[in-house]
């Protein structure tokens, strides 16, 4: 059996200020760092016992 895991990359914004671009359509992200959300940590963490129960790959 197949296990796909859809995940998301979400910015950590708690340690860095929100800088506006210069074109006022969104944010800078240089000084960003990205991060899989809790959800889909939680996600990767059934997959996981899903596969060591039954087999496969994930």
């Amino acid at each position: 059996m197949d296990i796909v895991v859809c995940v998301k990359r979400v910015p950590l914004t708690e340690e860095v200020d929100l800088v506006i671009d210069e074109q006022k359509k969104g944010i800078k992200k240089d000084q960003l760092a990205f991060v899989l959300n809790d959800w889909d940590n939680y996600a990767i963490e059934e997959a996981i016992i899903l596969k060591e129960k039954y087999g496969g790959e994930v």
